[in-house]
């Protein structure tokens, strides 16, 4: 059994990934630019200035991100709050999450996106009461594919990198917690896993309810 457990939220214990990207639609939209699914598959979970690139590569140099970024964060708000915590909780998550901590195992969250906005999305879908550490997007220099979420992440909990298993849905998550050392395990959601992501990690399951049977 691990020592330590630390979860993305976005897409592995939320279904959110599909309202941002709904979102981002809708926002570029208001601009007029159409932002395409192969665009936004590149911008999830991973650090501002990969994302960054990939708008501006995918939807021209005068694509005026700042302005959509604030009209995406506007509407997938709303949407979320718009949400009960039972539509926004991925299947079998407070079932795990409850058998975690009925075991003592310790656990935290290192999410891409902004420490408040994460404590504020875990509490209203009534998790945050589940997690030790939480680590923002906003709290270290260097966002996902590297490791440095992750290595926080322990190190607030006070746990070796060799004892904690990551749970990720996004390729960029799976790398970040190999390259920390830890133990990778996928639950795909919007991005299917490939042969890279399955060879870094050390599972790849159908769903969260699968989790406890390989840590």
């Amino acid at each position: 059994m691990a020592k330590a457990i630390i979860f993305d939220v976005d897409g592995t214990l939320l279904d959110t990934e599909r309202i941002y990207m709904q979102a981002w639609r809708e926002a570029g939209a208001l601009f007029g630019y159409t932002v395409t699914e192969e665009v936004l598959m590149k911008t999830r979970a991973v650090s501002k200035a990969i994302a960054t690139k990939a708008f501006m590569d995918g939807c021209g140099p005068d694509f005026p991100l700042d302005d959509v970024r604030k009209e995406r964060m506007r509407i997938g708000e709303a949407m979320i709050y718009g949400a009960t915590p039972q539509q926004l909780l991925k299947k079998g998550v407070l079932e795990v999450l409850d058998t975690l901590k009925a075991q003592n195992i310790s656990m935290a969250v290192a999410s891409s996106t902004a420490y408040d906005q994460t404590v504020a999305h875990l509490d209203h879908a009534g998790l945050l009461e589940y997690f030790q550490v939480i680590v923002g997007g906003d709290m270290i220099q260097r966002g996902k594919p590297n490791p440095d979420i992750f290595l926080k992440a322990a190190q607030l909990l006070g746990a070796e990198p060799q004892d904690c298993v990551v749970v990720e849905d996004s390729p960029a998550g799976i790398k970040a917690a190999y390259a920390a050392e830890m133990k990778p395990v996928l639950i795909p959601d919007v991005v299917p896993a490939n042969e890279e992501t399955a060879a870094l990690s050390a599972a790849v399951l159908d769903n969260i309810s699968q989790l406890l049977a390989v840590i």
